[in-house]
């Protein structure tokens, strides 16, 4: 909508189908177009230059009209929105967005020269390719701690090349992370942490490929906050690498979070302010029981 030489309103048009949407009946389709019009809502108004935010509104306009509700052009309007949404979160708008939309139908995605598109910085980063280069010739990669045998490792291929490019961008996000850590001992715990994570690649499964990201993603997580717990406190294992859920109950009854002599309770301690006079008391509260010494009460 245009009011009076004002941009467009694009909440409003993003809004401007409510009331067809309400009595639909819920299904894929309608899920995923509810999820692109909340997205769009945020990211278009956000797109950093003018002129591409003007190139967005007609084709907001487009695929947001009634006819793109009916049944035979719901899933071609949702590629579209797909499309349209990645490049807008992208800061851009390339491909047939740089235009304006056609007056009649619109063609089928297949159809369009997408153009050359480059890669992005994570995936050029070669961090993996040189860890595993660097590896000792007498290094032996770690077993599967998933399957059996390896029968049922090789049938386990199906997910390996969307795991592979997960954990490449996840490596590439931890890495400027891990390069902060300031004590030696932690710099060299996440490096060693990478490096053996790094090894779960090439013939690996799929399965343990999904046990490395999870891994990967909760070191993203700890490195981002410039600090090591959990399973991370302690070297890697050399021989398997077990599910991240046992290896953080291990973690946690090795060393539970209410140990005083453990790291959390040491950075805790640290960041609280010292006392000029007198001491602090610090107590620490669990939920496990803890059996009596004094026998059950009366």
């Amino acid at each position: 909508m245009e009011t009076d030489g004002m941009e467009p309103d694009l909440s409003q048009v993003l809004h401007s189908s409510n009331l067809n949407r309400a009595f639909a009946r819920p299904d894929i389709l309608n899920t995923e177009f509810m999820y692109f019009s909340a997205v769009l809502k945020v990211v278009a108004p956000a797109v950093s230059t003018d002129d591409n935010r003007q190139k967005v509104v007609p084709w907001i306009h487009k695929l947001f009209r009634p006819e793109y509700h009916s049944t035979p052009f719901r899933e071609k309007r949702n590629k579209y929105l797909l499309y349209l949404t990645l490049t807008l979160l992208n800061d851009e708008v390339y491909g047939i967005f740089s235009l304006p939309p056609p007056d009649g139908a619109l063609p089928e995605l297949g159809e369009i020269n997408m153009g050359h598109v480059t890669a992005a910085d994570w995936e050029l980063d070669l961090t993996w390719q040189e860890t595993l280069q660097n590896l000792p010739q007498d290094f032996k990669q770690l077993e599967c701690s998933v399957h059996e045998n390896i029968e049922e490792c090789d049938d386990d291929h199906f997910l390996d090349t969307i795991l592979d490019q997960e954990f490449q961008f996840l490596l590439y996000l931890a890495k400027p992370y891990a390069a902060m850590l300031k004590g030696r001992y932690d710099a060299t715990k996440v490096a060693t942490w990478m490096q053996t994570l790094c090894t779960i690649h090439g013939n690996s499964c799929s399965s343990m490929k999904g046990i490395r990201n999870d891994y990967m993603m909760a070191l993203l997580g700890y490195v981002h906050d410039l600090r090591l717990i959990g399973p991370f406190a302690e070297y890697p294992p050399w021989r398997t690498l077990p599910p991240l859920a046992e290896a953080a109950k291990l973690a946690a009854d090795n060393r539970p979070i209410t140990d005083p002599t453990g790291p959390e309770a040491s950075a805790f301690l640290s960041s609280m302010p010292k006392p000029s006079d007198g001491a602090f008391c610090y107590i620490a509260i669990t939920g496990d029981l803890v059996k009596s010494s004094f026998g059950p009460a009366p």
